[in-house]
C-alpha cells in the first residue's frame, strides 16, 4: 500500500538561530508534521562571481539535500518559504562608507566598513539574487516565495541593531520562544505590526525594500506567508 502523499512547507534559512526562533511556534500554527526547517549556514544569495542560475542551482540543491534526509518527495511539497536577512544591500555605493573597524556596522542610512569595495560587491551581487527570487514563482516545480528580515531577524524581532556573538543570538532566540513559542495568537499579532511589517501584496513589499535605504531599517515581509499558506 503506498504511503499517503504528505503536506510539507519548507523553510529555508541561512542560520540556526532563524529555526530556533521560528520553529516552534510556526509548528504550532501549522500542524507540526508541514514543517520542515532547512539551514544553509550561510547566504546562498552572494556566493562571488555567481549568476542567477548559480544560485537557483544552490537552493535547488539544498532543497534536494532536505527532501533525501526526510524521505519526502516534490509531490509532498506544497510550498518553499524562503527566509532571508537583507543586510542593506540595496542601498547605492554612496551609502557604503569607511571606517576603521573590524566588523561590518549598519547605520540608519549607511554600511560603515574598512573594505567599502568589498561591501559594494557583496551589495551588488546579494541585491541582484534577491531581486531575481523575488520573481522567482517555483523552484524546481514547487512553488516559491522568499521572505525577507531587514537588516536581520534581531533588527525585526528584537529591534537589536548591534553585532551580536552567537550566544546573544541564541540567547534572543530562547527568548522569544518563552514569549511566542506557545503563543500563535500572540505570534500573529506581533508579526503583523505596524512597527515593522510592509504593508501592500508580495510585490509591492519587495518593490517597498528595494527603495532608497529601506532596506538598512526595520522592516519585513515575513507576515505574508501566511497568504501563500492555509492556516485555518
Amino acid at each position: 500500500m503506498k504511503n499517503k502523499t504528505k503536506k510539507v512547507i519548507l523553510f529555508i534559512v541561512e542560520g540556526p538561530t532563524d529555526a530556533d526562533t521560528l520553529s516552534p511556534v510556526l509548528k504550532k500554527i501549522f500542524k507540526p508534521g508541514d514543517i520542515h526547517f532547512h539551514v544553509v549556514h550561510g547566504d546562498i544569495t552572494t556566493v562571488k562571481k555567481s549568476s542567477y542560475d548559480a544560485v537557483m542551482k544552490r537552493l535547488s540543491s539544498q532543497i534536494t539535500e532536505e527532501m533525501k534526509r526526510y524521505r519526502f518527495t516534490k509531490k509532498d511539497v506544497v510550498r518553499i518559504i524562503h527566509i532571508v536577512d537583507t543586510d542593506g544591500a540595496f542601498v547605492s555605493s554612496e551609502n557604503v562608507v569607511f571606517k576603521d573597524t573590524h566588523h561590518i556596522e549598519y547605520g540608519k542610512d549607511h554600511i560603515y566598513t574598512d573594505n567599502p569595495v568589498s561591501i559594494i560587491g557583496r551589495n551588488r551581487q546579494k541585491s541582484m539574487s534577491l531581486r531575481e527570487l523575488s520573481y522567482a514563482a517555483t523552484v524546481g516545480g514547487i512553488p516559491y516565495s522568499v521572505h525577507y528580515f531587514s537588516r536581520n531577524i534581531e533588527h525585526v524581532m528584537h529591534n537589536q541593531q548591534g553585532n551580536l556573538t552567537s550566544d546573544q543570538k541564541m540567547y534572543y532566540a530562547d527568548e522569544f520562544v518563552k514569549i511566542y513559542g506557545n503563543s500563535p495568537e500572540r505570534f500573529l499579532k506581533f508579526i503583523y505590526s505596524k512597527d515593522f511589517a510592509v504593508s501592500g501584496n508580495y510585490r509591492e513589499t519587495w518593490d517597498f525594500i528595494m527603495e532608497d535605504c529601506n532596506s538598512l531599517h526595520r522592516h519585513s515581509n515575513l507576515h505574508l506567508i501566511f497568504s501563500f499558506c492555509d492556516i485555518k
